[in-house]
């Protein structure tokens, strides 16, 4: 009897012990299946900066577990542009911004990410080549930067 006792107590362990591990975690421990999917920003949501510069009307990245990403952009009456990368997602102790740094084989950004439920906000800047811009920081928030403020924040929406 004692040894039923023991083996089903060792079986709810077991149980526990899978039922929490329903998130991956990455290298840096961060919980990476919430940003894992395809994002869209569309119309009002893509940032007035990249409507102003680049004519973007829609913007389309897919964060993948394996921290590569795809970037698509689409130019008004144009057609879509692809960037493929990597991306690190340092997720803060505080809050719900988190550092966000990508790669692509022409430059990199770095800058601030938050996530709240099917909703996504991302504000980078290019570092290399270096443009001179302001890295958005986590303690800073988004806005920050007194010569964009709002004018660099792109909005996703989750579309799978």
């Amino acid at each position: 009897m004692k040894s039923i006792k023991l083996i089903l107590i060792a079986l709810l362990g077991l149980m526990l012990i899978v039922g929490c591990e329903d998130t991956k975690n990455d290298d840096n421990k961060n919980d990476v299946d919430a940003w894992i999917g395809t994002w869209l920003s569309t119309g009002q949501d893509v940032a007035p900066l990249l409507v102003a510069l680049f004519a973007y009307d829609s913007v389309r990245v897919t964060f993948d577990d394996d921290n590569t990403l795809t970037l698509e952009s689409h130019v008004a009456n144009g057609a879509w542009t692809t960037l493929n990368g990597t991306y690190v997602i340092t997720e803060s102790d505080e809050g719900n911004i988190h550092g966000f740094y990508a790669n692509y084989t022409a430059f990199e950004q770095e800058g601030i990410i938050e996530l709240i439920d099917d909703d996504m906000r991302l504000e980078a800047v290019q570092t290399v080549p270096d443009i001179g811009a302001t890295v958005p920081t986590v303690a800073g928030g988004f806005g920050a930067d007194p010569a964009l403020l709002t004018m660099n924040i792109q909005t996703y929406k989750r579309v799978d």
